[in-house]
């Protein structure tokens, strides 16, 4: 608290000589800043206020995500030049003309194997 006494008394000096910060503190043991900083935290009470103290800001509401298993959309017609859709656990698959056979039962086989899990 003796800290804040002497600087009390500084600033009282200081705003009473009407001189300027660094005017007042030139050839004196302490900075004009060092003024002007303990002017603010005392205030004009004389007394040394309070750090303010950041408030806390306001809790993040967190949601719930599920996982849920969705149905099939209905199924569109296919384009006349599209080929064929097939419908397999709930993943589609738009074969088109000039598809590989043996490609498309290696898709077919992953899918079963996925929907049957």
């Amino acid at each position: 608290m003796a800290d804040a006494t002497i600087w009390a008394r500084r600033v009282a000096e200081w705003r009473s000589s009407g001189l300027t910060s660094h005017a007042f503190s030139a050839g004196r043991e302490f900075t004009a800043g060092g003024l002007r900083h303990w002017a603010h935290l005392l205030g004009k009470t004389g007394t040394p206020r309070a750090p303010k103290i950041a408030k806390a800001k306001p809790s993040v509401r967190m949601a719930r995500v599920l996982r849920v298993a969705t149905p099939p959309s209905p199924a569109r017609p296919p384009a006349a030049d599209a080929g064929i859709v097939v419908e397999v656990g709930g993943a589609r698959v738009t074969v088109g003309a000039g598809f590989e056979r043996e490609t498309l039962e290696a898709v077919l086989d992953v899918l079963a194997a996925r929907g049957a899990r």
